[in-house]
């Protein structure tokens, strides 16, 4: 059984559900992440729903903004309802937003246990911020004392690590890490930074990568999310080339 490939609504950001649908049908993608804060489209639970039906692409994950709030939470319940989707990926808040991160720790659990079909997720956040739960200092050793504490999962963004981490600390404990990965984002990064690149062209081992999560027997989807130039996103022959792309390495080095 191969794992899911989707694409991340975040990667075509400007366009339209409709348009993002299309495109990730046309590129043999299995369905979709839904990013609801970069769309208000994307919080129309009926129209999703009706998306969904119309390209035959299911939604596999819904991604929460880093401004997390109790309104928000439940559209995406519904959501979730609507489309029979069961992960939630929630972006870390920013280190000084505490009412998010209030918000988050103080209700993470008790969501979790209202609603035990569900997967919640913490997508790590780029190496140069901070994690803010539940300790001041991030460092991605300690992810699995967060996930454990709050009763969640990891959505993993392989392009927000550095890259000596990812090769090294998260590979050498991956037996710790596995069985609480909901979901991986798939991207690379470059020597000066710069993230969620167009896999294969960064500096990130990614064969490897692949290699060490196959061993560990990670099921669950890789989501396609890409930082695509104003340049690329103003022409959808080239979109379609890149997911195409990302698609097929994927699919080469990843199953």
């Amino acid at each position: 059984m191969r794992n899911k490939i989707i694409l991340s609504t975040d990667t075509m950001i400007g366009y339209g559900l409709d348009m993002i649908f299309d495109m990730a049908k046309r590129c043999g993608y299995d369905g979709i992440d839904l990013a609801i804060s970069k769309g208000f489209d994307a919080r129309n639970e009926n129209y999703v729903k009706n998306l969904v039906k119309k390209y035959e692409l299911p939604i596999y994950a819904i991604q929460t903004s880093s401004l997390l709030n109790s309104k928000e939470m439940n559209k995406v319940l519904d959501l979730c309802e609507a489309t029979d989707c069961d992960l939630i990926t929630i972006n870390a808040p920013k280190f000084f937003d505490f009412k998010s991160y209030s918000f988050i720790s103080n209700n993470i659990s008790e969501y979790q246990n209202q609603n035990p079909s569900l997967y919640f997720a913490i997508i790590n956040p780029e190496d140069t911020n901070v994690f803010a739960l539940p300790i001041p200092a991030y460092r991605f050793n300690n992810v699995v004392d967060i996930i454990k504490k709050y009763s969640c999962n990891l959505a993993l963004d392989i392009a927000n690590m550095n890259s000596d981490d990812l090769e090294n600390i998260f590979v050498n404990k991956l037996d710790d890490f596995a069985p609480y990965l909901a979901l991986i984002y798939i991207s690379d990064k470059s020597k000066s930074g710069a993230t969620h690149l167009l896999p294969g062209e960064g500096i990130l081992k990614l064969p490897q990568f692949f290699k060490k999560i196959r061993k560990a027997g990670y099921l669950r989807p890789f989501s396609v999310k890409l930082a695509l130039t104003k340049d690329e996103l103003a022409d959808s022959d080239k979109i379609e080339i890149i997911l195409t792309k990302a698609k097929e390495f994927i699919e080469k080095y990843g199953e």
